[in-house]
């Protein structure tokens, strides 16, 4: 026979307290109500796609284009300072006299003379300019009568230089009514004519040369004397370009 202060066993220790008692620890099955699920039941790998390689040609053609196109911008900019330091100027050219001293005319045959002398001034004040293969011709209404070649010059910095040139016509053929228009015009008392100069010129500045280029002189409407031959009026500035 059990004791009355020894508990009976299957019931639980009453609290001397009056409390109920603690419950028991949970155990190990039931601390988790809902065990821990992967969110992504179908895993996978990455795998990062390699760069495409490029092609060693689009390289080299890459890089040559640049270079070409930083070569260009050099020399441009070159060109551009040098143009801003020496203002290169087109040369002045005026006709101070055209004579006609000598004229001769049938239906169709003409022998004629003409004498023409040039002022030429190179207005650039650190250029010099030089002139070669230099041409001219003698027009009437748009008819070339006669061509003269002139030797090739040179021209300082503000330089100003006088040439001469003749045109000659001996027993040459003329269209007929070019030689009837002229003659006609003689008897009114003037005839006028058109001079035109071309020539490559060249700029020069110590060492430094410019391209070349074509000059182009053109004076109009020259009116000579029918009984003297001689130009009317002063000197007649032409049009370079």
């Amino acid at each position: 026979m059990q004791g009355p202060s020894r508990p009976v066993t299957g019931y639980p220790v009453p609290n001397v307290n009056g409390c109920a008692p603690n419950p028991p620890p949970p155990s190990a099955a039931t601390a988790t109500a809902y065990p821990y699920q992967n969110p992504n039941p179908y895993p996978y790998t990455y795998y990062q796609q390699p760069l495409p390689s490029q092609s060693p040609r689009a390289t080299f053609a890459r890089r040559l284009l640049f270079v070409f196109a930083a070569v260009l911008i050099i020399f441009g900019s070159i060109i551009f300072i040098t143009w801003l330091v020496l203002r290169p100027r087109l040369p002045d050219f005026s006709l101070q006299s055209l004579s006609l001293p000598n004229y001769n005319s049938s239906t169709e045959r003409v022998t004629a003379t003409w004498d023409a002398r040039f002022l030429v001034s190179n207005p650039n004040k650190k250029l010099s300019v030089s002139y070669s293969d230099v041409y001219s011709s003698v027009y009437y209404h748009g008819y070339d009568l006669a061509d003269s070649r002139m030797p090739p010059f040179e021209q300082g910095t503000r330089n100003v230089t006088t040439i001469e040139t003749s045109f000659s016509l001996v027993d040459a053929y003329i269209k007929g009514d070019v030689v009837d228009a002229i003659n006609k015009d003689r008897s009114n008392g003037q005839v006028k004519f058109d001079v035109f100069v071309s020539s490559w010129v060249g700029f020069r500045y110590g060492g430094w040369r410019g391209r070349r280029r074509v000059l182009r002189v053109s004076c109009g409407n020259v009116a000579l004397n029918s009984s003297s031959g001689k130009m009317l009026g002063v000197a007649k500035g032409c049009d370079v370009y």
